[in-house]
């Protein structure tokens, strides 16, 4: 009886054994099919397929690729896009780009940072800039804090220290048009024409179709062209 209860012992040993191997095994493959699987997803050639898609399909695949490139950090191929020809592409590209730039730092910092746009949504500019501040002491490495408060010190006249916020998140981010726009418009408040002029190109070499900007570089160069620099401050409530 011992013995048949040993073998019986041994039989089902065995039995769980190969039975925990088939389990590890599955996982194990499973984990290996999901690492192939974001490898491909995150590839050069998935991002370029995504990045034609957006460029010539229809809206609903437009708004599709944008959204993928979103998801796979197509930051590249959305920048790519703000120089397409078709206003549609470029308004797409542009809300997946900056919703991926938002998001960057994970869900906390984007938490704090939906926290301090509704603040400054509401004119709570101080509230805004008390967020900004313990967020950027976190995550010091997040471009659009650093440029959300930017757009929080101007609002409050602030503009040397708008200016500072806006040169950190070039530093962090050279492509972020916006901060390159807000770094132009304070050395223009400042009565810097030249300055807001080289701002505006950079602008413009990421996203050339800006008519705002295109219209407010024209401005400034007018200026410098035809108005001595004593007299900038005159013709700023102009630009």
């Amino acid at each position: 009886m011992a013995l048949a209860e040993a073998l019986d012992t041994a039989r089902v040993s065995r039995g769980l054994s190969l039975f925990l191997r088939s389990v590890v095994l599955v996982i194990a493959l499973g984990c290996a099919t999901h690492f192939v699987v974001t490898a491909i997803q995150r590839s050069d050639w998935n991002k370029e397929r995504l990045y034609h898609k957006l460029m010539s399909g229809d809206s609903h695949q437009q708004v599709n690729a944008a959204s993928t490139l979103v998801y796979v950090q197509g930051e590249k191929q959305l920048l790519a896009a703000l120089k397409a020809e078709k206003a549609e592409v470029r308004d797409t590209a542009r809300r997946a780009l900056e919703y991926l730039w938002f998001i960057r730092e994970g869900t906390e910092a984007f938490e704090m940072m939906q926290a301090a746009s509704k603040a400054y949504d509401g004119g709570a500019y101080q509230e805004a800039l008390n967020v900004l501040d313990k967020l950027i002491a976190k995550h010091p490495r997040y471009a659009e804090a650093w440029n959300r408060r930017a757009c929080v010190y101007w609002k409050m006249e602030r503009y040397d220290e708008s200016i500072a916020d806006c040169e950190r998140v070039i530093t962090l981010n050279p492509n972020h048009y916006g901060a390159w726009q807000g770094l132009g418009v304070c050395k223009l408040h400042q009565g810097d024409v030249e300055e807001a002029v080289r701002c505006l190109k950079a602008v413009l070499r990421i996203t050339p179709y800006d008519e705002s900007v295109i219209t407010a570089l024209k401005k400034c160069e007018d200026l410098l062209q035809n108005i001595p620099p004593s007299k900038y401050r005159q013709r700023l409530e102009t630009v």
